[in-house]
């Protein structure tokens, strides 16, 4: 499968590294100097919540180190996107070479930019939703459904740019091609409930929903 030969594929590999060595090394460094502020501000929110007290107290039995390890990983996968903006064309560029040979737009810099924007949008429109329904990580079988479902909401739009924007026209492949991007990205973002292999799943995902959009290029 293309998807497979894509992922180990050593220049897909290696602007898979960069992203997420930075994306790690940005949240330690957060982490490191505002774990208390982190800490702090989680139980403000979650005293407001629904089932609050429950919550704390759960939150009090898992302890305060292993609270920040889990929003450490979190936060890393939930903003791999945002980092992979800056090396995502090369990758992209690796899928067309290997299989499908599409014709390349014309884009700069400010396109990249775009990109950014449209992935840190995402990001704070997920943060937004998290903080005030993070609660259902806590309840079995349910926190499965909500974590893919979160994931979905937080890549889907940075994933259609990314894996479009060099070769065509981003709202119109969007409004095209919405209901198979959607299953699409649903579907992979159960990569992100597998430990450590979650890590990868931007890239992953990236790759499934390339191969789609180009080989509907190659097709057309």
């Amino acid at each position: 499968m293309n998807i497979l030969k894509d992922m180990f594929d050593k220049k897909i590999l290696k602007y898979t590294f960069l992203p997420f060595i930075i994306d790690l090394i940005f949240w330690l460094v957060i982490f490191i100097f505002f774990s208390s502020n982190i800490i702090n501000f989680l139980y403000g929110i979650v005293s407001n919540l629904p089932f609050g007290a429950k919550i704390e107290n759960i939150l009090a039995n898992i302890g305060g180190v292993f609270i920040i390890i889990i929003l450490y990983y979190i936060a890393v996968i939930s903003t791999l996107g945002i980092f992979s903006s800056f090396f995502i064309d090369k990758i992209v560029e690796r899928i067309n070479e290997l299989h499908y040979n599409c014709p390349m737009r014309k884009v700069g810099f400010k396109d990249t930019i775009k990109g950014i924007f449209i992935s840190i949008k995402s990001f704070i429109i997920y943060l937004l939703i998290f903080v005030f329904t993070f609660y259902l990580l806590f309840i079995p079988v349910v926190n499965i459904v909500y974590q893919v479902i979160m994931m979905s909401i937080l890549n889907k739009k940075p994933l259609v740019f990314d894996s479009s924007y060099l070769f065509f026209d981003v709202k119109e492949i969007e409004k095209k091609y919405n209901t198979g991007i959607w299953v699409r990205v649903f579907l992979t973002s159960f990569i992100y409930l597998i430990p450590i292999v979650s890590l990868f799943g931007y890239t992953f995902q990236l790759i499934v929903i390339s191969n789609y959009l180009l080989k509907n290029c190659k097709n057309n």
